[in-house]
């Protein structure tokens, strides 16, 4: 008898359906079946890992041991809630069809599943409503485990990890530009609090666009200070405020390794408590919703002089998220030159860095800095005289700061300045550059005023006409095989800050 072949297929209302295909290809010998439904469980728990809720449900349906693989408890670690995860569609005669949480459905995943959960994570979600009920139903869940009802039993008690991003952004989704803020608030601002403070040992804690009022945030923490001050080991606050609002809550965590918080939030009592900390990594980020505002600067030098010695380790990471033209680094010089920068993160397409911040940057960090990156793709014009690069800077950045060896180079340059940083930066491990702006030349500029010996000239020269030669000898200087990056590679590329 022969084997049908077939496979499951989504139709345009990406409703699931199996199409079985009869194949009769007119030999009698023994049919070979393939071993997918022999995977070892570890190996499915991996795979299935990395599926969505949805995918991981018809990816069930293939096989038994595949069923199996579905409830197995790291497959569950981690759990991300969107728009559409555990709804059902419910006709309004206002809005038409809306897709709104099944309450069964969601108890059957949670009384099932629930206690495998490590990981819960929040993405920005425009349904309040679902995004409310479900975390009243975690947070009655963790309430109730004192009861002796075994399916209630351990879930929700293992989250470590808490994220929740909130959609601050209400613009007209017809228009991608425009941005009309709005901070959370109200019930929905209750239900976080109450997940929250019902999570007694997180590890990680991530808070992101809240844009709360000031006099709600003096006490957002109140209870996740009592409950995790010796666990949390990373703690994100991006935007809890929208306007200039120190946040002391952040010197409580002893344990506390890694900080990441807008500028809004930082002043120098801040500053003041985390450097009895053991925090290691400082992270001081901006994004597309933050406030752009010139009042909001870093605390200035004394701060900092006083935190580099009560706590000698902390490395400072300064990272920029936008797509404003006007959002630029919180940095003024020298009022900001005693920060222990190790890190400079810009990732704003429509902005060209000006070489003079390039230089004050290498300047007042040049004993600390040891990452500088320009992320993303530009979309600015990139002019190929030389006088208009960016060359001669980035080459005196890598000699002002012996310890920088990470370089990511969004803007066009040659092959001749890729071979001079190489060998100029004695530290450098990782250099990214875009193959597609890179220029195959031995700039005349360089051999009247780079002064060269005659050896290092003809080095260059002889290697700077052709991208295979430069990247061999780029790899020679560094140690591995390295290669210049595709745009897809190099938009997609993310750096390891605390390796």
């Amino acid at each position: 008898m022969g084997m049908n072949k077939g496979g499951w297929k989504f139709d345009e209302q990406e409703k699931a359906l199996y199409i079985d295909i009869d194949e009769d290809d007119g030999t009698t010998g023994e049919k070979v079946y393939s071993a997918w439904d022999q995977v070892p469980d570890i190996i499915l728990e991996e795979i299935f890992s990395y599926l969505t809720t949805r995918e991981r449900y018809y990816a069930s349906l293939v096989c038994r041991s595949w069923y199996r693989a579905f409830k197995l408890p790291n497959v569950w670690s981690r759990f991300t809630l969107e728009d559409m995860t555990l709804t059902r569609g419910k006709y309004n005669y206002y809005s038409g069809w809306q897709y709104v949480l099944d309450h069964i459905r969601t108890s059957t995943c949670l009384n099932k599943v629930g206690r495998n959960f490590r990981s819960l994570t929040f993405e920005p979600m425009y349904n309040f409503y679902n995004l409310y009920e479900f975390m009243n139903m975690i947070s009655w869940y963790i309430e109730n485990q004192s009861s002796n009802d075994p399916v209630v039993c351990g879930v929700g008690t293992q989250i470590r990890h808490l994220k929740f991003t909130f959609p601050c952004n209400m613009a007209n989704s017809s228009d991608p530009e425009q941005i009309k803020i709005f901070g959370t608030g109200g019930k929905l601002l209750e239900a976080v609090k109450r997940l929250a403070q019902n999570l007694k040992c997180l590890r990680y804690l991530e808070f992101i666009d809240l844009m709360l009022d000031s006099r709600e945030a003096l006490y957002f923490l109140d209870e996740i200070c009592a409950n995790c001050t010796e666990t949390l080991r990373k703690l994100v606050l991006i935007n809890v405020t929208k306007f200039y609002c120190p946040l002391l809550h952040v010197g409580v965590f002893i344990n506390l390794e890694v900080l990441v918080v807008s500028p809004q939030n930082l002043d120098e009592d801040v500053l003041e408590l985390i450097g009895h900390t053991k925090l290691e990594h400082l992270h001081i980020l901006q994004n597309q919703y933050s406030p752009v505002n010139s009042v909001i600067k870093l605390p200035r030098n004394a701060a900092w002089i006083k935190i580099r010695k009560n706590n000698p380790k902390l490395q400072v990471h300064i990272e920029v998220e936008s797509k404003k033209p006007e959002m630029t680094l919180p940095l003024e010089f020298p009022e900001h030159s005693s920060i222990p920068c190790h890190s400079i993160i810009i990732r704003n397409p429509v902005v060209q860095l000006a070489k003079e911040t390039i230089m004050a940057q290498a300047i007042n960090f040049r004993s600390t800095l040891k990452t500088y990156a320009v992320q993303g793709l530009s979309k600015y014009y990139l002019s190929r005289k030389f006088s208009h690069r960016m060359d001669s800077y980035l080459v005196q950045l890598c000699r002002s700061c012996p310890h920088i060896n990470t370089l990511m180079i969004r803007d066009k340059i040659s092959t001749a300045t890729i071979l001079e940083i190489a060998s100029v930066a004695k530290s450098l491990k990782y250099l990214y550059v875009r193959r597609n702006v890179v220029l195959k030349k031995c700039d005349k500029d360089w051999l009247m005023y780079g002064n060269w010996s005659e050896e290092h000239e003809n080095w260059v020269k002889l290697n700077s006409h052709d991208y295979e030669d430069t990247e061999r000898e780029v790899s020679k200087i560094l140690g591995y095989r390295w290669h210049m990056l595709s745009e897809k590679e190099f938009a997609s590329q993310t750096i390891n800050l605390h390796s």
